[in-house]
């Protein structure tokens, strides 16, 4: 008995440290991310320009394809909104480009970021409404 619950242990304690460090990126890029989420929901354009590549490309939970350009004028035509925080967050890294899957205000939102030229960028991104089953009760 002993060695199954020291399998056990060891099982979880493995699990939940391949699952913290899925999450885990690098401290520019987290700061990046928040930078970017806050200027969102702020509709603070200017600051969501920073983090957000040239050649940005979104599909939206509605299908529509947009540019920057379009992404940022649809932007600042949304009213402010108090931040929502990421949940249910899973980041993999790839050399400089981090996939990014999250959920916040009831949106599924996934994120393609590149580092390049010293700073963090969105590439793409695609946001899909949460079914009702879906959102989640906490963040886990």
């Amino acid at each position: 008995m002993p060695i199954t619950r020291l399998s056990m242990l060891v099982f979880a304690a493995a699990w939940l440290t391949a699952a913290a460090a899925a999450a885990q990126v690098p401290d520019d890029l987290r700061a990046a991310m928040q930078a970017r989420d806050r200027a969102f929901y702020a509709v603070n354009a200017a600051e969501w320009e920073k983090y957000t590549a040239p050649s940005f490309t979104t599909v939206q939970q509605d299908g529509s394809f947009l540019t920057r350009v379009e992404r940022l004028a649809n932007l600042n035509t949304q009213p402010v909104r108090p931040y929502i925080p990421r949940s249910r967050e899973v980041n993999e890294r790839r050399g400089e480009v981090v996939a990014a899957r999250f959920f916040s205000g009831g949106l599924w939102v996934l994120e393609v970021w590149t580092h390049e030229k010293g700073s963090w960028m969105v590439l793409m991104s695609q946001v899909t409404t949460a079914t009702p089953l879906a959102r989640p009760a906490a963040p886990y």
